[in-house]
């Protein structure tokens, strides 16, 4: 990565520390000095927040408390690592009755939202279309609006390119609003190894004329292939530097 020229690395707590992240912040501080120290790279983004968890957000007040509890301790974790963005995806955990519960979302995330600005960083929630299992913010559209709604600055979107193509989305139409967008992911739909699209092209143009300068991950699962990541890391730089 640092080869390539990239500064920044996506996390998942788990994987960065198996056994118990969230109560382990002293040694997270110490991965991530080792990894700025040895590669120049900086925790720039946090997901998986609530991996493991099975409790609903619009179930109950008691299942509710617990995630929230949950991702409060992700917040915390993100401030050891000094990581100024953590993506609330978790579509298992946020699947919707009723539209009437869509208040209940607002509350959650204002006191979330409220809760990572006095701690200096962001959550920000991020649109999963149906293929991921859930019903609540399936398009990017209701993300920018849920984020619109909640009205904290702790709260924000994270923009994410395979929910862009699978729902056959036009880009344009949010980077009007890119003042709310807290971190993108640049993905395919079932996070498969990415394709050279025309879209990227565009896609880089418009965050450049928009102004767009906080961070950009691929974001794909593990292709048992490390050629595979590397040319995705060669084509994005290289996307990147056309557009520069």
């Amino acid at each position: 990565m640092a080869g390539c020229g990239y500064s920044g690395l996506e996390i998942a707590p788990g994987r960065l520390i198996p056994d118990n992240p969230y109560v382990q912040t002293d040694l997270a501080k110490k991965i991530g000095r080792s990894y700025a120290e040895l590669y120049g790279l900086t925790i720039c983004s946090m997901q998986a927040i609530l991996f493991g968890r099975t409790e609903q957000l619009f179930v109950s007040p008691a299942e509710r408390m617990v995630i929230l509890k949950q991702a409060k301790k992700a917040v915390d974790f993100a401030v050891a690592l000094s990581c100024p963005n953590l993506v609330f995806g978790a579509p298992k955990n946020r699947v919707i009755r009723d539209k009437s519960q869509y208040q209940i979302a607002v509350d959650f995330f204002y006191e979330l939202g409220e809760y990572a600005r006095q701690r200096d960083t962001v959550m920000a929630i991020e649109a999963n279309p149906v293929i991921y299992g859930t019903n609540f913010i399936n398009k990017t559209e209701e993300a920018f609006k849920l984020a619109q709604d909640v009205g904290s600055s702790g709260f924000m979107v994270n923009l994410d390119l395979g929910t862009i193509i699978y729902n056959r989305e036009k880009p344009q139409r949010f980077l009007s609003n890119i003042s709310c967008i807290n971190h993108i992911h640049i993905s395919e739909p079932h996070l498969s190894p990415l394709k050279k699209r025309a879209l990227h092209k565009v896609f880089f143009r418009e965050l450049k004329q928009g102004g767009y300068q906080k961070y950009l991950s691929i974001e794909m699962k593990d292709p048992g292939d490390l050629e595979v990541v590397k040319r995705a890391l060669d084509y994005i730089r290289s996307v990147s530097d056309a557009v520069s």
